[in-house]
């Protein structure tokens, strides 16, 4: 599975994952990291790209299991 994270505008960075389980998780306990864009292939979900509070920064890159680039 794929995970990436990296700076996007002032104050947030944007992480994507292609990991299921990673996903549900993030969508249960993080609700102010906002969903930008769900990617499909053949009608079935395969990434999922986040925008994320930069105050955030450690969490994700702890849930993500990356370092900002």
């Amino acid at each position: 599975m794929r995970n990436e994270l990296w700076k996007y505008n002032t104050g947030f960075i944007c992480g994507y994952s292609e990991d299921r389980e990673l996903i549900r998780r993030i969508k249960r306990y993080k609700k102010d990291w906002e969903i930008m864009a769900d990617y499909f292939r053949n009608g079935r979900l395969i990434g999922v790209q986040f925008r994320i509070p930069i105050e955030q920064r450690r969490p994700a890159e702890r849930m993500f299991d990356v370092v900002v680039s």
